[in-house]
């Protein structure tokens, strides 16, 4: 990454900040269920909070990349070990906050959902998958009515690991966040195998 901040950083910063509405959502989640009540404060106690102002306020301008990565790791954390306080209450609760993904999709799903390769891109411009340079996702294949690609190296693995849980988890809810940003619309998410991913229209 370059040492200035440029339209990449705040790409990263916008993917980041996403992913703590997630987050947020989550917690919410539990509070008004009353499943993990202290959630709130063992995340800030934790792994602390992040900061909601932009960008170019509160970056640490001399050391760019390692801002962002300590961002991505917090808030990676925070994903993992709120879903994880939660399923360890009760693993049933797993479809409910596949619902709790969904919802969150449908509020926040692209405008424009005609053509796949916008929608990837909408997703790839949203969705947490490391630094820039870990290349996560590669396309297989682009065409009008369908876009293919495959995930080269799970970059979130590590964090559910360390708080003790299922990465497998973490890939259902995603599905299910896709979904419902392509819930209504002419176009469907088609889980190829493991690591290859499809949307097209039909």
């Amino acid at each position: 990454m370059s040492k200035f901040l440029g339209p990449i950083h705040y790409w990263l910063y916008n993917k980041i900040e996403f992913q703590n509405e997630l987050v947020e959502r989550v917690i919410n989640y539990s509070e008004d269920n009353d499943i993990v009540p202290e959630l709130r404060h063992e995340l800030q106690q934790r792994y602390g909070n992040l900061e909601h102002s932009p960008l170019e306020e509160i970056i640490d301008e001399s050391n760019i990349h390692g801002w962002l990565q300590e961002r991505v790791s917090v808030v990676e954390y925070r994903l993992a070990y709120a879903v994880n306080s939660i399923l360890a209450k009760d693993s049933n609760l797993l479809a409910e906050l596949e619902d709790v993904f969904f919802v969150f999709g449908k509020e926040n799903a692209p405008e424009d959902r005609e053509y796949p390769a916008d929608v990837f891109k909408y997703l790839n411009d949203r969705l947490l998958d490391g630094m820039p340079c870990d290349r996560a996702n590669e396309i297989v294949s682009s065409e009008e009515i369908e876009v293919t690609w495959k995930r080269n190296v799970c970059v979130h693995q590590s964090y559910w690991e360390q708080v003790g849980g299922d990465i497998s988890v973490y890939y259902k809810l995603r599905d299910s966040l896709v979904n419902g940003m392509l819930f209504g619309s002419e176009l469907y998410y088609v889980i190829v195998d493991e690591n290859t991913r499809k949307i097209e229209r039909r």
